[in-house]
């Protein structure tokens, strides 16, 4: 068995490497969408960049605007994928991630800032739209689940640098740590191929030929049969150029896309934009006694071992099932800590012994998202949507899921501020017992272990003619 697997390993590694080379980029996004946490407290400080301490106001606009900029991405990526390819695009993204580490550094006001974090939105989105697309494209169909897995483990290993190293460092140097990370990030671009799907779309069949022998490790006659499957798609699914119309051309992409746009912007209104960009400052205003950079840090962590268990979990369970089930939890998790935050700030109660709660609630809470309501949504697309509209769907989907989360940012701590922390926490769990609601109706169909023309059939509510008996 081991051979076996060390022979897997030979001839697969390559994918490996391409689609970590790919997904790395999401680490310094990651860090960058994280840098909020550690950084607001330094804002405040007497050590900060700027001239005077930040209002709350100011504060909300530097953690909504990387989501506001995320909304660049879509517009961006959407009409470029079929023309300039994956590759290009990914490449791209690194200019605005490094402007904006430069802007940060370099800030003395908060105009500067707020440019900093559209950029690092811009650089987010950009690859949020591409990365999976790249790397579903490069992978055979028996790892596409782990390699895919390696996008979120990224951006996750990413959280925890910036939680990890903000409180123990000061403003200049967690920002100069993020920008020479993002420096890497450069050659891993330069390395990696096109995929061989764009490259069969462009005509460019030879060059598809090469970059499949060395994905797959094997000889030209060897990835012929798949390059013809390539060439018999495109020619099926392109034969004229896909437009926003093929979206509602049919009552099943309609439906489809209905579905993947409420999923998304679920993710978002589930509050983990909120979370992880406030963490330190959540864990002090829901009471928890441990300290807040602790706090950040052992949910850095379960992000992060979480990342290994997730495309475990996903292809083995129904999508309907880890719907529901991680949506009831958040409904449940988050309820809890309003009450907790109630009953400490509102009422004044002796919570002493139920101090170790409100964390405890945020780690299943992280758990279970990345779980279930994290992942869904983007899994949903890449299965409900035809190849020449699912880039459509995808950007559409990516746009409303940034807008979402842009609103929740920027007015979750005007909601808190105005209301109490536990009115903020009440309405993130409504917003989860909706998501509950849908994935247990009908709406919400289940598509694990279906074809795609058995998915078009529920979605069109068309059911399947039996064979006629033989006279």
């Amino acid at each position: 068995m081991f051979d076996i697997f060390l022979k897997d390993i030979k001839l697969k590694w390559r994918q490996y490497l391409y689609a970590s080379l790919a997904s790395y980029g999401s680490l310094c996004t990651g860090m960058s969408m994280g840098w909020t946490s550690p950084a607001l407290p330094q804002l405040r400080s007497n050590n900060s960049p700027l001239p005077r301490e930040p209002t709350l106001q100011q504060e909300s606009w530097i953690g909504s605007l990387l989501v506001l900029g995320g909304l660049l991405g879509p517009l961006i990526t959407v009409p470029l994928l079929n023309r300039i390819g994956r590759r290009w695009i990914i490449m791209g993204s690194n200019i605005p991630l490094l402007l904006g580490w430069l802007l940060a550094g370099v800030a003395t006001d908060l105009p500067t800032i707020y440019a900093a974090r559209i950029m690092w939105g811009c650089a987010t989105g950009m690859q949020f739209a591409t990365v999976p697309l790249y790397i579903g494209e490069i992978a055979e169909d028996k790892i596409r689940g782990s390699l895919s897995s390696l996008f979120l483990l990224f951006i996750n290993v990413g959280f925890l640098l910036a939680y990890a190293i903000g409180p123990f460092s000061t403003y200049w140097g967690l920002t100069a740590t993020g920008g020479i990370l993002s420096l890497f990030y450069i050659p891993c671009t330069w390395i990696i191929p096109e995929t061989p799907f764009f490259s069969v779309y462009k005509g460019r069949i030879e060059e598809a030929s090469q970059v499949l022998q060395d994905l797959r490790g094997t000889s030209k006659d060897a990835v012929q049969a798949e390059l013809e499957g390539l060439q018999a798609i495109i020619a099926r699914e392109f034969k004229v150029e896909p437009s926003v119309k093929d979206l509602w051309a049919t009552r099943g992409n309609l439906k489809a896309l209905g579905i993947c746009v409420f999923l998304a912007m679920l993710l978002q209104l589930s509050g983990i934009d909120v979370l992880l960009f406030y963490m330190e400052e959540l864990l002090i205003k829901v009471g928890t006694k441990i300290s807040p950079s602790d706090g950040t840090i052992i949910m850095g962590v379960v992000q992060v071992v979480t990342s290994f268990i997730t495309p475990l979990v996903v292809d083995r369970l129904g999508r309907k099932l880890l719907m529901w089930t991680t949506s009831l939890g958040l409904t449940i998790f988050l309820g809890i800590i309003g009450i907790y935050a109630l009953l400490d700030s509102h009422y004044h109660y002796n919570v002493e012994s139920w101090a170790f709660l409100p964390l405890l609630c945020l780690i299943v809470y992280m758990i279970l998202f990345t779980l279930g309501v994290g992942p869904v949504p983007w899994i949903l697309v890449a299965e409900m949507f035809p190849v020449r509209t699912k880039c459509l769907a995808s950007g559409i989907a990516s746009f409303m899921c940034w807008l979402a989360g842009f609103i929740w940012t920027r007015f979750f701590r005007d909601v808190a501020a105005s209301y109490g922390i536990y009115t903020a926490f009440w309405i993130l769990a409504v917003c989860c017992g909706f998501g509950f609601i849908f994935s247990v109706s009908p709406l919400l169909p289940e598509t694990k272990g279906k074809t795609f023309d058995e998915i078009q059939d529920m979605l069109n509510n068309r059911t399947k003619q039996p064979n006629p008996e033989p006279v």
